[in-house]
């Protein structure tokens, strides 16, 4: 590692740098800024290391509006980066020696741990239909999966059913070839399920 940073936290540092190039900062106070960009305000307190984002607060790690008033007072910004995201605490943790505990029959264990019975924790299940997908934290980015065939958001290819002529907006046409395709009369609009002639094939 070359930064003062571990890798993965100058990375985030680094995309954080690209948005703050066009906000405007004025200041306060000596330690407190106002910050604008895009028509919105936030404030930072670079005494108590917050920003009314609560990204500051949330990740000890500034966010895009901090460095922006960092830079404005050229001020170090891995001062305001906590300690566990420093290089010099990753190589603390691993200086003392991990000694190997063996194998389990040589372990000595005191006959009142042997004897303790820890029990799983008491749990149910939520009503309702369980997540299909988890919650996205703060500082993740949602995308949206648009269709190839399609082009609309909310489902793919796979689960493509009801062929549109042409998409919204200033897209392409819909090609005839890449269209749904009914797999027993070869007509578009409808697929082999819900075929009129399917019956009268199958007999």
């Amino acid at each position: 590692m070359r930064h003062q940073l571990t890798d993965a936290a100058h990375l985030v540092i680094l995309k954080r740098v690209d948005k703050c190039n066009f906000m405007t900062v004025n200041p306060v106070d000596w330690n407190i800024f106002l910050v604008k960009w895009a028509g919105k305000l936030w404030t930072v307190d670079l005494a108590r290391e917050t920003c009314t984002c609560n990204t500051f607060q949330m990740d000890l790690l500034p966010c895009s509006h901090a460095l922006a008033t960092a830079r404005d007072r050229n001020m170090d910004f891995t001062s305001l980066c906590a300690d566990y995201y420093k290089r010099q605490t990753l190589i603390d943790a691993y200086s003392v020696p991990i000694m190997p505990v063996g194998h389990p029959s040589t372990w000595i264990v005191p006959s009142d741990i042997v004897e303790r019975v820890v029990l799983n924790p008491s749990s149910w299940r939520q009503a309702g239909h369980p997540r299909a997908s988890r919650h996205i934290s703060f500082s993740e980015r949602t995308t949206t999966q648009n269709c190839r065939r399609c082009g609309q958001p909310g489902h793919n290819s796979r689960r493509y059913s009801n062929p549109a002529l042409t998409n919204e907006g200033p897209s392409r046409v819909i090609h005839e070839e890449y269209r749904c395709k009914c797999s027993i009369c070869h007509t578009v609009g409808h697929n082999r399920q819900t075929c009129s002639t399917r019956d009268s094939t199958l007999e």
